[in-house]
């Protein structure tokens, strides 16, 4: 299976280049895969189904948010051990900003933490700023038919990062996945997913009036 070969090719793990050649190949194959056939929207992993209605709350009017159909980890974590791990939303205001966590312990410190995705306007400068940086740092993957996403490791950061993120444009938003580094492959299926989900939208979008909780 072309997936799975590409997935264990052994090459210079120092050659930047290659890995990232193998990602976007990767991707590819995965995308491909998605969009052969009819790709029905799909909920949220049930990881978030008890925090769907707190997630709508905490989002401002007009904001959008995406979260992966899968939550995709290294073994040993299986579905058994991904649904005991701790939901965690949070929000800020400059920029304007909504994140969802996922910590392995009750803890919110970088010990605990395996990843988060968040949405934040993608009008704002910090955003943009964000975006372009990883724009710059790598060739684009294709998430959807029309988006494509830019993957920064987190050795590439400045400084250098335990965690590698990927960032693209969507809905009016700048929607980012960050996940430790030795996740980074995990991370690039769930953007795809991700990017291909159904959006969830503000509980008060109607009304435009914001009830945002802590």
């Amino acid at each position: 299976m072309f997936l799975k070969s590409a997935l264990n090719s052994k090459g210079d793990a120092t050659a930047i280049g290659e890995q990232v050649v193998r990602q976007i190949v990767v991707m590819s194959v995965l995308w491909l895969g998605l969009t052969s056939g009819s790709i029905a929207l799909a909920q949220p992993a049930s990881v978030f189904a008890r925090h769907l209605d707190r997630i709508r709350q905490n989002l401002p009017p007009k904001f959008v948010m995406r979260l992966p159909s899968h939550i995709v980890l290294n073994e040993p974590a299986d579905d058994e051990f991904i649904q005991t791990l701790n939901v965690r939303i949070t929000t800020a205001d400059s920029p304007q900003r909504v994140s969802v966590g996922l910590y392995s312990c009750e803890d919110d410190s970088q010990f605990c933490r395996i990843g988060t995705f968040s949405a934040a306007n993608s009008q704002t400068v910090q955003a943009q700023q964000d975006y372009q940086q990883h724009v710059a740092a790598a060739a684009p993957i294709q998430l959807t038919k029309t988006i494509r996403g830019y993957v920064l490791m987190g050795t590439a950061k400045q400084p250098p990062s335990a965690y590698s993120s990927v960032m693209w444009q969507q809905d009016g938003m700048v929607y980012t996945i960050s996940f430790a580094n030795p996740e980074r492959q995990n991370m690039l299926y769930m953007a795809v997913y991700m990017a291909n989900n159904d959006p969830i939208m503000a509980n008060n979008a109607a009304s435009g009036n914001s009830q945002s909780r802590p």
